[in-house]
């Protein structure tokens, strides 16, 4: 496929591929990473052969811990390029040569067999950059058996309150809390692709519209702690302020100031 003629969130993702981990490395996002594990450790399969997917797998963060942790992983990303770098990650972690690499749209990966995966996650709001959400989300649920579980994260539609009132536009600003619908915004017109944001109530209608039940739901993160990195400088105060964060996460109430959400969906 011609470089023009690839997706705008493939193009976007393909050139930044290799800087791509250099953006996320710092204090913040440690803290944040770390929390994030927290969460995702209690849904891992307890039966270390089993198969998982890491799906927007981007430089390949999370495959990478999991092979670490003996699961046989398929990495899936639009992007070669960021397939090159989670490659980079995984191979010297797996000797037995069990993990697998595909390149694919999340609407599209009917090369994967079905029924076959006990976890799958979306990190990094993978399933919001689809043309179409609800279709990625049935094709996950063909890959996952039966209470097989997807963790996935979703642009926070109320995050973006302050945003669109920066710009100062009305229509605007009706239009986007009426459709959810944004663009990325790097500053190549090119490469300014869709993204879908959501309710807390508009994943729940997407679960159960496609196979799932909501497990649990959390806000990451109700501290917005991204901008207040200088609270982040010693392994005391990262953990002073991790615990205060998880007291927060879960809180129904909470989830509206949250910049994502993080859901834990059961495949039924």
């Amino acid at each position: 496929m011609s470089p023009r003629k690839r997706p705008a969130v493939q193009r976007y993702h393909d050139r930044v591929a290799s800087r791509y981990d250099l953006s996320y490395d710092d204090n913040y996002w440690k803290w944040h990473d770390a929390l994030t594990w927290d969460y995702l450790k209690p849904f891992l399969p307890r039966d270390a052969n089993s198969a998982v997917l890491d799906l927007g797998c981007g430089t390949g963060k999370w495959g990478a811990k999991l092979a670490k942790s003996g699961f046989a992983v398929t990495s899936v990303d639009i992007s070669i390029q960021m397939l090159d770098e989670t490659r980079e990650k995984i191979e010297p972690l797996d000797p037995k040569e069990r993990c697998r690499y595909i390149q694919a749209d999340l609407c599209n990966m009917s090369e994967l067999p079905k029924d076959s995966f006990a976890l799958a996650l979306a990190m990094g709001d993978p399933i919001g950059c689809t043309d179409t959400p609800k279709k990625a989300m049935k094709q996950i649920r063909r890959l996952l058996v039966t209470d097989g579980v997807l963790i996935a994260t979703f642009d926070n539609r109320l995050a973006a309150i302050d945003y669109y009132l920066k710009q100062g536009d009305p229509a605007a600003f009706t239009k986007f809390f009426r459709d959810g619908k944004t663009h990325w915004l790097t500053k190549s017109e090119d490469e300014q692709f869709l993204i879908h944001t959501f309710t807390p109530q508009n994943v729940r209608t997407l679960a159960e519209t496609t196979g799932f039940e909501v497990v649990e739901m959390v806000g990451k993160t109700v501290l917005p702690m991204r901008h207040y990195r200088y609270l982040l400088e010693t392994a005391q105060d990262k953990r002073t302020w991790a615990k205060i964060e998880k007291s927060l996460a879960r809180t129904s109430d909470a989830l509206g100031r949250a910049g994502h959400i993080q859901a834990v969906f059961r495949a039924v």
